[in-house]
Order: C-alpha cells, then sequence, then structure tokens
C-alpha cells in the first residue's frame, strides 16, 4: 500500500525551493547591506565574510535536504524492489509528497501484487503437475543434457533406480548396466529411444522422449512401463497356441494318412460320390496344417526374445531359388510371373524369413487374380530404402477392407479364400516379418484392377 500526502512534481517542488532560497539569499543580502552600511568602515568585510560563509551554507543546506528527501523515498522503493525479487510480495509502505515517485511506488505495488498471484498460481499449477506425475502408475525420470536426474516419481521401480536419485548423476542412480547404457548413449547422442529390461522376474518397457526447452538446454523424459502382466500374458498365449498346434498336427496327420490309405486302397473312379468325400476330406486337412504351421510360424515371430539371423546378399539370388516353388503357386492357373530387379542390389536381411515373405504376397496374389494373369515382382533403391512391390491384375481390394487386411484371419472373400485353402495369416506373417527387419508394409488397391503390396526396407549402404 503507498501513503501519500498531498503530491506535486519533482520539477515543481525543486523550482519552488529554489525561488525560496533565492528569496532568503536576497533578504539576508538586504540585511548584511544595512548593517554593512550602519557600522564603521573597518566592519564591512566581516560582515561580507559571514553572508558569504551563511551563502554557502544555505546552499549546501538546501541542496542536501532535496537530495535526501529524494534518495530516501528511493531507498524505500529499492528495499521493496529487492524484497520482490526474494520472493516476498508484501505491500509498499511508502509516504512521499513527490508526484513521480508516488506513481512510481504504486506501480511497483500493482506489480508486487501481481506478481503474488501469478507465484500463487503457479505453485498451485505445479503442486497439481507433481501430485499427478507422482500418482502415476508408470514411472516417469526427467534427465538433462549433463546426464543428471532432475525429478523421479515415486512409480519408478527400485530395481532399476536407486532410492532418492533425484539430483544425482545416472551413473550413481541407475543399478540396471543394461539400462545405464542405453541411457548414457542416447543422451549423449541426444536422440529417442526404447528398451526392453528384464529385472528380478518382472519385465520393464522404458521409452525416452527428448524435450528442448532452450537452444542450449535439453531434457530427456524417461516413461518406465511394467509390462510384466503382458509379458505372462503372452508367454500363456504363445505356450497355448504351440500346444494346441502340436496336439492338432498328430490327429491332422493322422486323418490325412488314413485318407490316402483309403484312396488307394478303395480305388474310386473319379467324379465318384466317394471320392469327392475323399477329395474334401484330403483338401481341408491340408489347410488345416497350413493354418496349424502358420499359427507356430506368427506365435514364433510376435515372441518378443525373437532374434533375426540378418545376412548380406544379392536380392536376384533369393528369387531365382524360389521359381521352382512359385511354379508349384502358379503353374496351377497357368499364371505368369515376371520380374523386375535390379541384378546389382544388395539386402540385409534373414533370408529364410524374407522368402517366407515374397511366398506368402505372391501367393496371396496368386488366389486373388485370375487364371492366366500376369503377376510382377517389382524391386527399387530409394534413398535409404528398398521397396519391394507385388502387383496383381486381379479382383482387387474394398476401400473397406484396406485397413484390416493385415489382420490374422481376415479374409476380404471368404468363399474365394477357402476355395484356394487360404489360412487367412499369410499378411499377418508378411506384416510381422518387415516389422523385425525394422520396415513396413502397405498396400494400394482397385477394384476389378488389381493391388500392389510394397514392402519397404531399411538400406544399410555399404560397399
Amino acid at each position: 500500500m503507498v501513503i501519500a500526502l498531498e503530491t506535486r512534481s519533482f520539477f515543481s517542488t525543486l523550482l519552488l525551493k529554489n525561488w525560496f532560497f533565492l528569496l532568503l539569499l536576497l533578504v539576508t543580502a538586504g540585511l548584511s547591506f544595512w548593517i554593512a552600511v550602519e557600522l564603521p568602515e573597518g566592519y564591512r568585510i566581516v560582515v561580507i565574510f559571514f553572508y558569504a560563509i551563511f551563502s554557502l551554507y544555505l546552499s549546501f543546506y538546501f541542496s542536501w535536504k532535496i537530495a535526501s528527501t529524494v534518495t530516501t523515498q528511493l531507498k524505500v522503493l529499492q528495499e521493496k524492489t529487492k524484497a520482490i525479487n526474494a520472493g516476498e510480495f508484501t505491500s509498499a509502505m511508502v509516504m512521499t509528497n513527490i508526484t513521480e515517485l508516488a506513481e512510481l511506488a504504486e506501480e511497483i505495488d500493482l506489480m508486487s501484487s501481481r506478481l503474488s498471484k501469478q507465484f500463487f498460481d503457479l505453485n498451485l499449477e505445479k503442486e497439481k503437475f507433481n501430485l499427478v506425475l507422482q500418482n502415476l502408475k508408470e514411472g516417469v525420470v526427467v534427465i538433462d543434457h549433463s546426464q543428471k536426474i532432475l525429478f523421479c516419481n515415486k512409480s519408478v521401480p527400485t530395481s532399476l533406480f536407486e532410492e532418492n536419485a533425484g539430483m544425482r548423476s545416472i551413473e550413481a542412480a541407475v543399478k540396471h548396466p543394461k539400462l545405464l547404457e542405453f541411457l548414457k548413449e542416447h543422451i549423449q547422442q541426444q536422440r529417442e529411444g526404447k528398451i526392453n529390461i528384464e529385472a528380478r522376474t518382472k519385465y520393464y518397457s522404458v521409452r525416452l522422449y527428448s524435450l528442448k526447452a532452450s537452444k542450449e538446454n535439453k531434457f530427456f523424459i524417461g516413461v518406465i512401463l511394467d509390462k510384466t502382466e503382458d509379458r505372462e500374458r503372452q508367454m500363456i498365449r504363445e505356450q497355448f497356441v504351440q500346444s494346441a498346434s502340436h496336439e492338432l498336427k498328430t490327429p491332422i496327420t493322422s486323418i490325412k494318412g488314413y485318407t490316402e490309405t483309403l484312396e488307394s486302397r478303395l480305388k474310386l473312379p473319379d467324379g465318384s460320390p466317394e471320392q469327392r468325400f475323399l477329395d474334401a476330406i484330403k483338401r481341408n486337412t491340408d489347410r488345416m496344417i497350413r493354418i496349424v504351421e502358420d499359427m507356430l510360424t506368427i506365435s514364433k515371430l510376435e515372441n518378443s526374445n525373437t532374434t533375426i539371423h540378418k545376412e548380406r546378399f544379392l536380392l536376384i539370388e533369393i528369387i531365382d531359388r524360389m521359381k521352382y516353388t512359385l511354379d508349384g503357386i502358379l503353374g496351377p492357373k497357368k499364371q505368369i510371373f515376371e520380374t523386375i530387379v535390379p541384378e546389382n542390389l544388395y539386402i540385409d536381411a534373414d533370408p529364410i524369413l524374407l522368402e517366407h515373405l515374397l511366398l506368402n504376397l505372391i501367393q496371396n496374389a496368386s488366389m486373388y487374380s485370375p487364371p492366366s494373369s500376369t503377376i510382377t515382382l517389382k524391386v527399387e533403391e530409394k534413398e535409404d530404402k528398398i521397396l519391394i512391390h507385388v502387383i496383381d491384375r486381379g479382383y482387387g481390394i474394398p476401400e473397406s477392407d484396406l485397413g484390416r487386411i493385415f489382420e490374422r484371419f481376415y479374409r476380404v472373400d471368404t468363399n474365394r479364400s477357402r476355395e484356394q485353402g487360404g489360412t487367412g495369416l499369410g499378411l499377418s506373417i508378411v506384416k510381422h516379418i518387415a516389422k523385425l527387419h525394422g520396415g513396413w508394409v502397405s498396400v494400394q488397391s482397385t477394384l476389378g484392377k488389381g493391388s500392389t503390396f510394397t514392402v519397404n526396407f531399411p538400406l544399410d549402404k555399404k560397399p
């Protein structure tokens, strides 16, 4: 609060005091002159000397009074601004009769009130934000560019970080060596990343995000997710799929064996009802065998511990090795297979998985293409990636189905898929193989004109 007297401007105050000072000098000068006239001539010099001393003293006194009046009030305002800078937003108690200082004190008081409200709001928001972060299910860690931990919430696992890890370096606070190496590498290179960690029968997924506060300062936010339950469910699912698949293979193989034995012994004429029944049994057992094999394959691909064995080889070589297999796929429909592949193009991939990917795409193209049509495998190199296109001139895919065709067991045309023996897992396997190689798969299609499946593989630029 500012307590102000009747105020006038500093200029008018100074002018009035100067006029008063001059008037006082004139009065004392007149008085001194009158005294000097009345006194003998020898004393006149003494009167003039005392007048000069009095004038100098009066000048000094008035100057000091004016300066002290202003500086005293300025010091009060200075102390107030120091208090505000230190975070004390108390009201200023200033008594002044100078308009400029009164206005300045009022503005400082308003600024103090405004800052006090803003600091209160900021502290409230900080407490809310801190409360939310502390009670998140996920662990949150904030690290600065000097690898010092600025914040840890209570959900951070003690198996990964020391207790009270705040304001400590990651080398002193991080327990898990694999996590420590990951954090140091990514912070030094200033890049984001993700890592899966196993610690004390627990499984964690740690994702590191970068947050740039200014040109010099950069912060990293680590989010730690407990994936133990997901991992256990996945393991149970994988064990079930593997057990069910192995248990199904034996009776299916037996059914197929008995069917072939009956067929060889009965020697039924072609076209007879009994022969048609046996053909249907054989066809469906073959399809069930393929489903079981594809289920096992996709279960292995989805396993988080699955590792791929990359090799560097010419892409044209693996396509040449597939010719006899492709003849068995395309031959019954007399379809034509053409390739547009650079002869000197190398690729870094798992050759077995890549062959599986190509066979699934070509088999899918054959299934949904009419007899005697052409299926094209086109490969091109673009910047840092290799694009593999499988192009058919078949029936095409409705736009409503494009977003779901890579889901397992999803089929665009159920009747045609069953007739051709499709399992509904081929494209899902393609998606997982591409993902394991750090790539992706997409599709473009026009009804009645055909479809183009494109697989993206990262290109490793080696001589």
